[in-house]
Parts: structure tokens; sequence; C-alpha cells
């Protein structure tokens, strides 16, 4: 069922993709996150009557005001808290992630929250877009898990994201990353670029 090729990020794929839709859920752990701004994903008004395509359309969007991460969806989501819970419970933590890094894998692992999962959840799998594989695979390839790094395990941002069973698409009908839910300091440039921007910046103030 699963792609071998995809060694560092099992724990996603089991619990996000197989057992939270089963309804295997836990009552404790998992990490908060701040209370965000913005509403990313929200349902447009004459989408209101859309199921949640990733629980078999068994449930509606409604608020879920208990939850302990995917807080930005907490005014219309498809998850519930002990679902959230279970996923960011059995997480083992990345070493040598940036705070970007952190935010993208974050982001990624709450699609099953987003009200707006009819759009990119298609066949039984996750439409994922590809400049936000490509995006989170540039500032994770330095990351690590298991002693392995991101970079060295996927030669690209679609390959980390296919051996998550997540289908990378180049259409509108796909997942994207907001950085707004995490604040106005999170930017889609790698901190490797910006790194690099503030240096040449250095280097022209100084030759004025």
């Amino acid at each position: 069922m699963f792609d071998s090729g995809g060694p560092l990020f099992l724990w996603l794929k089991i619990v996000v993709l197989v057992l939270i839709p089963l309804g295997v859920t836990t009552l404790n752990g998992g990490d908060a996150d701040s209370e965000s701004e913005g509403s990313p994903l929200l349902f447009e008004e004459e989408d209101q009557g859309h199921k949640c395509s990733y629980f078999y359309n068994e449930r509606s969007p409604s608020p879920e005001g208990g939850l302990v991460n995917c807080t930005w969806y907490k005014s219309k989501a498809c998850c519930k808290r002990t679902e959230v819970t279970s996923v960011f419970a059995v997480m083992d933590p990345l070493y040598g992630a940036t705070k970007l890094c952190r935010n993208y894998i974050n982001y990624l692992m709450c699609f099953f929250c987003s009200p707006d999962q009819g759009k990119f959840y298609k066949l039984n799998k996750v439409n994922v877009c590809l400049d936000y594989c490509e995006s989170l695979y540039e500032e994770c390839k330095n990351a690590g898990f298991n002693n392995l790094l991101i970079g060295e395990a996927y030669a690209n941002g679609t390959s980390f994201c296919e051996a998550q069973n997540f289908e990378v698409v180049e259409n509108a009908d796909c997942f994207k990353f907001n950085p707004n839910v995490f604040g106005s300091s999170v930017k889609m440039i790698p901190m490797s670029i910006q790194v690099f921007l503030i240096c040449v910046f250095a280097l022209v103030i100084n030759a004025l």
C-alpha cells in the first residue's frame, strides 16, 4: 500500500493516511501551536453543502474549538480534537529543522482538517501543489529524522511528497501552503535565500 522509498516519514503515511480515517485516536499528547489570524481554505458561500471527503463524506465542516494544533481550522474543521492529538502525539521531532521547515511539515500534516478537502482529496489521494513540495524540500533538506537527512533520502520535493503517498500536481485544486496562519514572519522564501539576500544587501551598503 505504501511506497517503500519513504523511510523518513512512515509515521506520516500510517497515522494520517490510515489511522485517522479509521477513527483511531488517543487522549493526550500533541504539539500546541499558537492562535493564528487568518482562515485559509475556507469554503465560499456556495460550497457550504460540501462534505469532508477524506472521512468518506460522513462529516460536514463544523467549528472545533478544542484543537491543540491546526488551530487555523477551528472555525470550520473536518477533523476532531482527538484525531489531531493522535497525529502529533506519535511524531518524532526533526533535528536541524528551521522554523519555516517545521511550519511546512506542520501545515502539511493538518490537511485532513481542511474544510476544502473535497477540492484536493481525489481518488483516495491528497493532491499537493508542486511548489509546496519543492519549497518544503528546499527548506527541510538539511533537517533529519532517524539519522538520515531529507536531502539525502529524496532527490527533490516531488519524490519526498510522493513517498508520503501524496499526489503532486500543478493545478488549482491542490493543497497549498498558507504562511499567514503562522504569523506575518513566515515567508515562502527558503532560509538559505534569505541569508544570501541579507549578505548581498550588506555588501551593497558597505560599498556606498
